[in-house]
């Protein structure tokens, strides 16, 4: 939460000054716009990273748990890499995305403006390169802090939450939506996979999935959960 902070402090002193010390036709209004876009976002996730602290506490204390499954330290690992895998892809995707979207304006005022366009293209280069960072570093992070934490499974109303990150069914930035159960075999456990969709920026939705194993024994149980948050097999 506190590198998203920071960020936002930073662009949005970026912000400021292409209004304020960049001439607007030569790059200050493109610089001011990127920058705002960037702190709008981190603000956000800022604020996100606050609202799932709160979400965790309420679902941790909350009397309406509907499942607390814990785990092998074996199988975690492999939740851990496959979700660190699927992580990586993600943030890949995105990076596609909102990096070739900066780059192209980057590249527009290296080549057609002059005044200015050079130091402008030059922040914007920057940004891509921090950017392209974060997306690298993130997945790694999260993995990290994963396999430090307990292999266990909370699943209530309000949310999961799942090897100590939380997942709330609604907040401003994200909502669940769709629960399944899919039943597994003999070399593969049964999971109730939880699809969320989460706005990124101002205008980038990205879907993802957080796959809860089922411990042996318990598939009923989660077909009953699945069942009461709406879903299906």
């Amino acid at each position: 939460m506190y590198v998203s902070v920071v960020a936002a402090i930073i662009f949005s002193l970026l912000c400021i000054a292409g209004f304020t010390l960049i001439d607007g036709m030569n790059g200050g209004f493109a610089l001011a716009f990127v920058s705002l876009f960037c702190a709008i976002s981190s603000f956000a996730v800022a604020g996100l990273f606050t609202y799932h602290a709160l979400v965790m506490d309420s679902i941790l204390s909350s009397t309406r748990v509907l499942a607390h499954w814990t785990y092998p330290e074996s199988d975690a690992e492999r939740s851990t890499e496959r979700e660190f895998r699927e992580y990586q892809e993600r943030n890949r995707a995105l990076f596609l995305v909102v990096g070739g979207m900066l780059g192209a304006v980057a590249l527009f005022f290296l080549i057609f403006v002059e005044d200015g366009g050079v130091e402008t293209a030059g922040v914007l280069f920057v940004i891509l390169i921090i950017i392209f960072i974060f997306s690298r570093i993130a997945p790694i992070l999260e993995r990290n802090r994963a396999l430090k934490t307990s292999p266990e499974a909370y699943i209530a109303e309000n949310g999961i939450v799942y090897e100590g990150a939380v997942y709330p069914f609604r907040s401003f930035l994200m909502k669940m939506d769709g629960v399944m159960f899919n039943e597994g075999d003999t070399m593969i456990p049964s999971v109730i996979v939880f699809s969320f969709i989460q706005l990124i920026g101002l205008y980038i939705i990205q879907p993802f999935e957080i796959a809860i194993p089922v411990p042996p024994g318990k598939e009923e149980m989660a077909r009953g959960i699945v069942k009461s948050l709406g879903g299906g097999e």
